[in-house]
């Protein structure tokens, strides 16, 4: 195997570099300096997600159809070594890195066609709704709870350490939509808008005073099948990301439950 870096490479880093010493501002590289942790202050990120957005850099891992780059693993690898080198602040990966591929491996074109650009242009931010006061990487101990209500879902319950959930437009979250059978069953993936009533966010403030994650409370909180998706499981636990590999995913046996969004 020959590790050298082509021609070809060599001279798309002097792009990357040329573009990252000109669009990123003092602001934004600042804010990478400071991150400590995978999440960057949200001002910083989302500002730099547009300008790659314009770019059309936004995503390099998604399929070009849906607004990827097209690139090969080397320049993406180049890509993020440049990131690095240039002290960029990571972007906030909850739509780009988890939602979005999970919409692209198993989501309608009418889905896609709608979340994927907002997603690129972070008119959408999302959060995730997992982690529950006692069920965090043990998901299928989760007790949210999404009654069927004819063709809606009622949901009940709380989410925990939930990231930037003060600031998400969007929830990906998994509920438990029966109580019968194996815990890891019954299990089902929904779509959210975070502006529905009955939902509360509360921050938890860290020892540093700021408030990157949240508690979230729902309370009745009404998901009209119309307009979105949910998943179930029938077998074996959902995986704690969904931006594994198409293949991969289609070996476990799920079926289509309702849909659901605000």
């Amino acid at each position: 195997m020959d590790l050298r870096i082509s021609k070809s490479e060599q001279h798309f880093r002097e792009e990357v570099r040329a573009f990252l010493d000109e669009a990123l501002t003092s602001e934004i590289q600042e804010a990478g300096r400071k991150t400590t942790s995978v999440f960057a202050p949200v001002k910083e990120a989302m500002a730099w997600q547009r300008i790659l957005h314009k770019k059309g850099w936004a995503a390099p891992h998604w399929p070009e159809e849906y607004g990827g780059t097209g690139w090969s693993v080397g320049q993406r690898t180049v890509f993020a070594e440049e990131l690095v080198r240039a002290e960029a602040p990571p972007l906030i990966p909850m739509g780009l890195q988890m939602c979005g591929p999970c919409l692209i491996g198993f989501g309608t074109e009418e889905q896609k066609a709608h979340y994927l650009p907002r997603i690129l242009s972070g008119e959408d931010i999302w959060c995730q709704g997992y982690s529950e006061p006692g069920a965090g990487s043990d998901l299928a101990s989760l007790k949210t709870f999404a009654e069927s209500d004819g063709d809606d879902y009622v949901i009940n319950g709380t989410k925990i350490w939930t990231t930037y959930a003060h600031h998400a437009n969007r929830m990906f979250l998994l509920v438990r939509t029966r109580r019968d059978g194996k815990p890891q069953a019954g299990i089902t993936f929904l779509l959210l808008d975070m502006n529905t009533p009955g939902l509360t966010v509360e921050p938890i403030v860290g020892l540093d005073e700021v408030p990157e994650q949240c508690q979230v409370f729902f309370d009745n909180v009404g998901c009209p099948s119309a307009t979105g998706w949910a998943r179930r499981t029938t077998a074996g636990p959902w995986p704690s990301t969904c931006s594994r590999s198409n293949a991969a995913a289609r070996t476990t046996r799920r079926r289509w439950a309702c849909s659901c969004s605000g």
